[in-house]
Order: C-alpha cells, then sequence, then structure tokens
C-alpha cells in the first residue's frame, strides 16, 4: 500500500481507481473534443489552413515526406523573426508549392511542401491529408 488516502479514508485509491485525491473522479478518457479530435481535409483545405494559422503565431505540429522519401515531424511556428537578414529567400516558395514555417526544434527556418503535407494538428485537433 501507497499510504496515500482520499477524503474517504480510502488507502491507495482502493475504489477502483474511479476517485483520485481529496474524492476528486479521475478521467480514464479524453472528451469527445480534446486531444483525440480527427478530421480528413483536403490538400487545398490544408492550405488554407495553414494560411489562418499564420495570422494565429501558434505553434502546430506536422507530418510531411521528404524528398529522399523519408517521413519527418515538426514542431513548427509562423512568424518568428529570430534569424532575419532582411534579404528574404533566394526563391518563391509557392512557386515550388512550398510553405516556410519555423522549426522550434531546430530553431531554423524549413520549406514544407505541401504536396506531401500528411497530417496537420492545432489546437489540439488533427486534420489528415486526403489524396
Amino acid at each position: 500500500m501507497s499510504g496515500i488516502t482520499d477524503i474517504g479514508g480510502n488507502i491507495g485509491g482502493s475504489k477502483g481507481g474511479t476517485r483520485g485525491y481529496f474524492g476528486t473522479p479521475m478521467i480514464n478518457k479524453l472528451n469527445d473534443n480534446e486531444f483525440n479530435f480527427i478530421k480528413m481535409i483536403t490538400k487545398k483545405q490544408a492550405k488554407h489552413l495553414l494560411q489562418k494559422m499564420q495570422d494565429d503565431n501558434r505553434m502546430f505540429s506536422l507530418q510531411f515526406i521528404k524528398k529522399d522519401g523519408t517521413k519527418r515531424v515538426m514542431l513548427a511556428r509562423f512568424n518568428v523573426s529570430k534569424g532575419l537578414t532582411g534579404k528574404g529567400a533566394k526563391y518563391n516558395a509557392e512557386d515550388y508549392n512550398l510553405m516556410t514555417v519555423f522549426d522550434m526544434n531546430k530553431s531554423a527556418y524549413r520549406s514544407v511542401p505541401l504536396d506531401r503535407l500528411l497530417w496537420l494538428r492545432t489546437k489540439g485537433k488533427r486534420y489528415y491529408i486526403s489524396g
């Protein structure tokens, strides 16, 4: 026994795991609207969603297939001014169906190929990209 009691005097949560400390009910599964929301969207909808996210200035995660065929998961953000020199990119990312984001883990700018995007997650919702 762990020696921890809840309000009812039960040691170690002996009510089958339904009550937590101080008699509060424990959450055994997520609600339908929390972090397990999954939706299928098209590539066009994904591009539109990413463009809307540029205004939010929130972190988001995504997965895409790199040129060499490997999958990459990235925690990214828009509107980061760190490391900017004012020169801009040497190419227009839209001409190559790319979107430039700031990779939070590598602290560098990366180009994401919109045509090879597999999923993206924002505000606890995961969107899988079809076709």
